[in-house]
């Protein structure tokens, strides 16, 4: 029996999270143990305790951070979230540590200086703009060296981000393995359909409705969808959109209601926030739309394509070129490309034989085994076993205790530096207050 130690990174839950419970669902409780450290209270914590997983929380935000006062706090933190990782390693008799984020060291450099086997599973390729990497400039390739020093194995969800780590990551080091779904739930939602989501909406059976599914979030690129929802709308009236995903940025939302407004389509465009009803949700659409930016396994691609709707994806990484095969499983557009969005989402509400064909061999490949979740959760299971064994590596790391001091330091400095700017800052708006004085303007006057 092995304890496993899993890293997330939200307290709420998406595409990350859901991998995750899929996961616990379907592993071999009687050889591997998970331990779950969250870095909050949230929805997440809840499934786990539903299930039963025993969960931690190490508080942390590795959210979206406005520098400078959160990143530097963060910084200042980093030591004392590793060393209780470390703790936590130790107590628990923990023998492999799960990274389930591009955006988490954390649990890396723990596993590092215990001395246990750590593997991250890359969701998505690097990106420099994640909020680790915000005042930290390094380049993919870099990214991709750091996660492979401090890992005895990557999991990359689809090929082209394994492509992205390797070089300079030895391929031996890499394994691929697609997102699994757990089918059964996609079939029932299909013929449990009743139409009680359009029912929720106001509109009929008849109505052409698109669904997009996920947070919102600037990468997403729902301004996108918007502008294609108003041009769809230009030629088909009736129809109707919906998005279903929680508010992971505040201005972008308001931004997305702002633009909503602006293209007059309100009455038509339904924001419903975080669902829990997802597949309900797409065994009702018509056509399905992603216009994310960048991708690494969308799992609600492959939902959507398990709920029989035709797709039409932007060109965004992943495995989406693998499963979405333009004019056969669906339509692939350019990120950004309003017009041919809408061109195609018209093409397939306007030729039921077309969107029908589409749904059919997109919901044949989800189904031919290899997004079924068991199969997924398997391949992860072999990769543990590869990992347990091989000996365990050396505990310790001076480079790793370097890091979190001189973390530790640039934090502690630049939260002084921070905190002097802001009084120097009120000193200036009270002389400038006190100068502005009607008072203060007399007194310079009669001198």
């Amino acid at each position: 029996m092995t304890n496993i130690l899993y890293i997330a990174s939200r307290s709420d839950i998406a595409g990350g999270e859901v991998y995750l419970l899929d996961v616990f669902r379907h592993l071999d409780h009687s050889r591997f143990t998970p331990l779950v450290v969250v870095p909050g209270e949230g929805a997440f914590k809840v499934k786990l305790d539903e299930l039963g997983i025993r969960c931690l929380v190490v508080t942390a935000d590795y959210g979206w951070l406005k520098p400078p006062a959160p990143w530097y706090r963060f910084l200042s933190d980093m030591p004392q979230r590793v060393r209780q990782l470390e703790k936590i390693i130790h107590a628990e008799n923990i023998g492999l540590v799960h990274t389930n984020s591009n955006m988490i060291l954390d649990g890396a450099l723990a596993a590092k200086l215990a001395g246990v086997r750590h593997v991250l599973v890359v969701h998505i390729p690097f990106q420099g703009n994640l909020p680790i990497y915000q005042r930290v400039p390094i380049q993919p390739a870099t990214f991709a060296q750091l996660a492979g020093d401090l890992s005895s194995r990557l999991i990359a969800v689809a090929e082209p981000v394994a492509a992205s780590l390797s070089p300079p990551v030895s391929r031996e080091k890499i394994r691929v393995i697609h997102n699994g779904l757990e089918l059964q739930k996609y079939v029932d939602a299909v013929s449990l359909a009743d139409g009680s989501v359009r029912g929720e909406l106001g509109i009929t059976r008849d109505t052409p409705l698109i669904a997009a599914v996920g947070r919102i979030n600037p990468d997403k690129g729902f301004e996108y969808f918007v502008e294609a929802a108003a041009k769809v709308r230009q030629s088909i009236p009736e129809a109707h959109f919906v998005i279903a995903g929680a508010a992971d940025s505040p201005q972008y939302e308001q931004d997305l209601h702002a633009r909503i407004a602006q293209m007059g389509i309100s009455d038509h465009m339904h924001l419903l926030g975080f669902r829990a009803d997802v597949p309900r949700i797409l065994a009702e659409a018509d056509v399905f739309a992603l216009t994310s930016r960048t991708e690494g396994g969308p799992y609600v691609l492959i939902e959507a394509m398990a709920c029989g709707c035709a797709c039409v994806v932007t060109r965004c990484g992943g495995f989406v070129e693998h499963v979405i095969r333009h004019g056969e499983t669906g339509f692939l557009v350019d990120y950004g490309d309003a017009t041919d969005t809408a061109n195609h989402l018209l093409e397939l509400l306007r030729d039921v034989n077309k969107r029908t064909r589409f749904a059919e061999a997109g919901k044949a490949l989800v189904f031919s085994g290899e997004f079924d979740v068991r199969n997924s959760v398997g391949k992860l299971m072999q990769v543990y076993q590869e990992m347990l064994d091989e000996a365990s590596p050396t505990p310790g790391s001076y480079a790793v205790d370097l890091f979190l001091q001189t973390a530790s330091e640039i934090g502690y400095l630049g939260e002084k530096v921070t905190d002097m700017e802001e009084r120097l800052k009120k000193a200036e708006r009270a002389a400038q207050l006190l100068l502005d004085n009607p008072l203060a303007r007399f007194a310079r006057r009669i001198f």
